[in-house]
């Protein structure tokens, strides 16, 4: 199940940590080694001689934003922060309603019966100590979850309560790389153009998972280099990803033209994922009255994309679909997309190791994932 059909994970950038669907004290125990450490080379010290000391300085010094957790994302960060790499989390969604079906252990369902608990108490609990004792967005209630998981990093991650829509654009460029998950298009594309605008090169990922199908697209910045693994500790000379091409071009390419060496018709995954990426932007209601709506939208979307529900392209059936809209993701499927993703982030931060151009498509039904180009053409 976690091998890929493309090389879309570097051997040399390979992290194998426990998914986050494991018992809380495989976690822990983390904490407990970083306790007993004398150093912080000690912690990371198979790291540095997989990596080598530059690479691990890279990431330690590294700052990775975290835009909406979902499953996907949060086995992205729990793979980097024990790799040393610091998190910031942006997302400001209510807790707990906005991670009650979320596969990740971050989230225990006694703390959010707790949270519910003390919602309902409101009235009677002064403002000042249900302030500091009831996380009211899903960042401020990971945030001691992030820090208990790499003690190492205290002081360095940092939640960002505001909403997306009034960050500045110049924002965005502080950070050494972007994950983000359940983002509309018009907002992919607004980081996407802001972070064109900075000289070095951001890796901005944007991925969802959907039943047992994921997807993932991936803008390096024009001028990422890299060095490709050429034998046992034998590495390339400086290269630059050929073609690149900026997720703001990728999201305005034609679906309906959009084909590849091996695809004659644009793959179903990367179809699906532009759907829900327009469909969970409206905000939709539960229930049949949601599936009705999932099914008009889903008909009126192909047509305007210009996309037949028919033949190779087909999505298969819309009122099943809907049930995978409403309730998406499925725990395996996040912990191995989002170990893969870890990579490419390490491969961004080190220099190290080819990456993936420019989307990522994984059908969890085989445990294959391959990358694919979406050129630019409008």
């Amino acid at each position: 199940f976690l091998q890929s059909t493309t090389a879309v994970s570097s051997s040399a950038s390979l992290i194998l940590i426990p998914p986050l669907s494991v018992k809380k004290h495989t976690l822990n125990s983390f904490s407990t080694m970083v306790q007993r450490a004398t150093s912080h080379d000690d912690v990371y010290d198979r790291q540095i001689r997989l990596w080598g000391a530059d690479a691990q300085k890279r990431m330690s010094n590294a700052r990775v934003l975290y835009i909406n957790l979902t499953g996907v994302t949060c086995e992205i960060m729990k793979n980097l922060v024990l790799a040393g790499i610091a998190a910031v989390v942006c997302d400001d969604r209510p807790y707990p309603e906005a991670v009650r079906e979320m596969p990740c252990s971050f989230f225990q369902a006694d703390d959010m019966e707790k949270a519910m608990s003390s919602s309902g108490n409101d009235e009677a609990e002064p403002e000042a100590k249900k302030a500091k004792t009831t996380p009211t967005t899903v960042a401020s209630a990971i945030q001691p979850k992030v820090e208990e998981l790499n003690p190492l990093l205290s002081g360095r991650n940092s939640i960002e309560e505001r909403p997306l829509a009034s960050l500045p654009d110049d924002y965005f460029a502080q950070f050494d790389a972007i994950v983000a998950s359940r983002l509309t298009v018009a907002e992919a594309k607004r980081i996407s153009s802001s972070l064109q605008k900075v000289e070095e090169g951001k890796l901005f990922i944007v991925t969802d998972t959907f039943g047992f199908d994921g997807c993932a697209h991936l803008d390096f910045g024009s001028n990422h280099t890299y060095r490709r693994e050429t034998g046992k500790d034998k590495l390339s000379d400086l290269l630059k990803i050929e073609p690149h091409i900026p997720m703001a071009d990728m999201f305005d390419a034609d679906l309906a033209g959009v084909k590849g060496r091996w695809d004659k018709v644009v793959p179903r995954t990367l179809v699906l994922q532009r759907l829900l990426m327009d469909y969970w932007g409206q905000g939709k209601d539960d229930g049949e009255k949601q599936k009705r709506e999932f099914v008009d939208f889903a008909n009126g979307w192909l047509s305007s994309n210009n996309l037949p529900n028919d033949g190779d392209s087909s999505l298969g059936d819309l009122t099943q679909l809907a049930g995978i809209a409403d309730h998406p993701e499925v725990s395996p499927v996040c912990a191995v997309l989002g170990g893969m993703l870890g990579n490419e982030v390490l491969k961004a931060l080190t220099g190290k190791g080819e990456p993936a151009n420019n989307v990522m498509l994984f059908n969890g039904l085989d445990g294959g994932c391959r990358s694919f180009l979406v050129k630019g053409e409008k």
